[in-house]
Formats: C-alpha cells, sequence, structure tokens
C-alpha cells in the first residue's frame, strides 16, 4: 500500500517537546511512546471514558485558514 497522500496531521510543538523528554527518560524511540499513548488513548475512547468534545484549556488549535488572494 502506498504512503503517498496519507494525512499527516501536524502535532504541536508543545507536545513534540514533552514527547520527546519523556521518551528519553523511559529510554524508548518517540514513536514507540507516542504509538502507545495513542493505543491506551484510542482504547479509553473506545469505552466511552473521555469527554473529547471539550478541548482542555491551553489546547492545541488547528489554525484559521487566510482567505486566499485573488491572482
Amino acid at each position: 500500500m502506498s504512503q503517498h497522500g496519507l494525512y499527516q496531521p501536524k502535532i504541536a510543538d508543545e507536545h513534540i517537546r514533552q514527547l520527546y523528554q519523556w521518551a528519553k527518560r523511559l529510554e524508548i524511540p518517540m514513536t514507540r511512546l507516542v504509538n502507545k499513548l495513542l493505543a491506551h488513548a484510542l482504547a479509553r475512547l473506545e469505552q466511552g471514558a473521555e469527554n473529547v468534545s471539550k478541548s482542555p484549556a491551553g489546547a492545541y488549535c488547528r489554525r484559521k485558514r487566510r482567505p486566499k488572494k485573488d491572482q
């Protein structure tokens, strides 16, 4: 299966810094840490344990796009 065209969301810089620090402390690769965290969070979502409709204060928000200028 080709990986071209797959959606790759931007991870907020502050999360990258924290993930890097935790991966270093735990002495595991960042990708392994992220995959473990996502697996845990997704399992909890499946169980209905999380309310994802509201983001915590200071959470990463997608920037609004600027209107395109006329060419």
